[in-house]
């Protein structure tokens, strides 16, 4: 959920918490297309919120199933654009030189360095923050392994990013169910926290968790696909919003045709696990739920890219929102543990405005924030470790250079 820690750059062209860059890098990135991508974020945390603060499970009416339309789309939102975000860490789409015709690279050693860095920060920050009292399942420990994933797979060509995440939205849910059959023990019992052993903090990410790794690769994967596409192009922003909406609902029909075909076989007792692959209900790590959640989240960005272009002003407190989502997310969370009574709601109604209240003072600091600050300041604090270690890193690159001046002199 740290979706600042992955954006490339912010929308005033200041650069990103945590990535460092040149002037003339800075200086050739379309700023529309950064905006876009931290408007999207800020939705996704929108969706964190109301699940967090709103009544659950929620009362099968229509503005109950409007309030929960962000339920398990707001996370794979978050997780396909951290891999948008490592693809711009190492040029991407949007770091290239359109103007020349070919991206501009950065080295792929470096990008690593930076995404697992980033990962041992994020893992205990987010064991730390689900130890608290807030009832909320914390993604960040996840984006941990996630980085950590991403370097692996970083250089890989697109079609083995696409490929990828197709065996992943296919294989990662028999992967899961075998785990629920082979070892149920790991499934109920409740989230890894900081003071829990490796062995289960390893398999809470891996496969056992809310946000695991065996499912939750194929946003990551489709993200850094996405991030390598010219999304300076309006129809690749189209296209993303086009065909993100018709793939969320073609799954949602085929899930209800499913249910409908086979509603009395899934309910009978003793039906295999395995007939859960025809489900679609939010964190269920099933094939139809991923996929049109990761369809959803393709048209978020795809409306945002496009929304941020053209009205550059107008979304510009939405922008700021999402360039300090890191802030924004761990500060509700610890919230939500003072003052549970204050923000936890049990009808729609008061969810609704309450999410609202609290939104709006957000994007109101994130924006007065933003006008003094290019970071937040959690987003400033994740950055700083890479920054002191690429500066001493310079310098070392530079002493052989400066000592053979000085011989030089000396003779």
């Amino acid at each position: 959920m740290d979706q600042r820690v992955v954006s490339d750059g912010g929308a005033n062209g200041r650069p990103a918490a945590g990535i460092p860059e040149t002037k003339s890098a800075a200086s050739r990135r379309p700023r529309w297309r950064l905006r876009g991508v931290d408007a999207a974020r800020a939705i996704a945390v929108l969706g964190m919120v109301m699940i967090h603060f709103g009544p659950n499970p929620r009362p099968d009416t229509f503005l109950g199933n409007l309030y929960g339309v962000s339920h398990g789309r707001a996370s794979v939102l978050f997780a396909l654009l951290a891999g948008v975000g490592v693809a711009l860490l190492v040029g991407g789409g949007v770091a290239g030189d359109h103007s020349r015709g070919r991206p501009v690279r950065r080295p792929a050693l470096l990008a690593r360095g930076r995404l697992v860095l980033r990962g041992a920060l994020l893992l205990p920050l987010g064991l730390w923050l689900q130890q608290l009292d807030h009832g909320a399942f914390v993604i960040l420990q996840y984006y941990a392994i996630y980085f950590l994933f991403a370097a692996l797979v970083l250089t890989l060509p697109n079609r083995w990013l696409l490929a990828g995440g197709a065996a992943v939205l296919v294989g990662g849910p028999l992967v899961y169910l075998w785990g629920v059959l082979a070892a149920p023990e790991w499934f109920i019992n409740g989230p890894a926290t900081l003071d829990d052993s490796a062995g289960k903090v390893a398999r809470d990410l891996l496969l056992a968790g809310k946000y695991p790794l065996v499912t939750w690769a194929a946003p990551l994967l489709v993200g850094l696909w996405i991030g390598r596409r010219n999304l300076a192009a309006a129809p690749v922003r189209w296209w993303l919003l086009g065909i993100g909406t018709v793939v969320a609902v073609a799954a949602a029909l085929a899930a209800d045709g499913f249910s409908t075909a086979f509603g009395g076989t899934l309910e009978e007792p003793g039906a295999s696990v395995f007939t859960n692959l025809l489900a679609d209900e939010p964190h269920s790590q099933m094939p139809l739920w991923m996929l049109g959640a990761i369809g959803s989240a393709c048209a978020v960005l795809g409306g945002m890219l496009l929304l941020a272009n053209r009205l550059p002003r107008a979304t510009w407190p939405l922008v700021a929102t999402g360039q300090l989502a890191l802030t924004v997310y761990v500060g509700h969370l610890l919230l939500l543990d003072a003052y549970p009574d204050l923000l936890k709601r049990e009808t729609v109604p008061e969810a609704f405005f309450t999410v609202g209240a609290f939104m709006l003072l957000a994007v109101v600091a994130c924006t007065l924030w933003r006008a003094a600050l290019p970071r937040g300041p959690l987003e400033a604090a994740l950055a700083a470790p890479w920054w002191i270690i690429e500066r001493a890193v310079r310098q070392l690159a530079r002493l052989p250079r400066t000592l053979s001046r000085r011989l030089f002199r000396v003779r």
